[in-house]
């Protein structure tokens, strides 16, 4: 059946099923959020631990590689973060939602 659209009813129930409920896209942010929170979190641990290695004459310590370093520390965050990470996502994102239920 067609309205004076031409749009049919099945037309409109595939819509409804394509667009994401409002829930579905806070959750979304939310759980991306968490995630996001994990990965810097992870990145300062990886930067304090870099930090408590003492420098060796062996390689240089340019700027160039303090950049370096920081840009690799920042990377193995992301990847960690993105396969699991530590927990500490996921904890928060319970967290956070058992708070938003009540």
């Amino acid at each position: 059946m067609s309205d004076m659209t031409g749009i049919t009813a099945s037309e409109i129930g595939l819509r409804a099923h394509v667009v994401p409920k409002e829930t579905d896209r806070k959750d979304a942010k939310l759980r991306q959020a968490c995630a996001d929170f994990e990965s810097i979190f992870i990145y300062f641990v990886l930067k304090s631990a870099r930090k408590s290695i003492p420098e060796n004459g062996l390689l240089e310590s340019s700027h160039e590689s303090k950049i370096y370093k920081s840009m690799l520390d920042e990377q193995m965050a992301q990847s960690v973060a993105k396969g699991g990470g530590m927990g500490l996502g996921q904890l928060l994102y319970e967290k956070l939602t058992d708070q938003v239920a009540k």
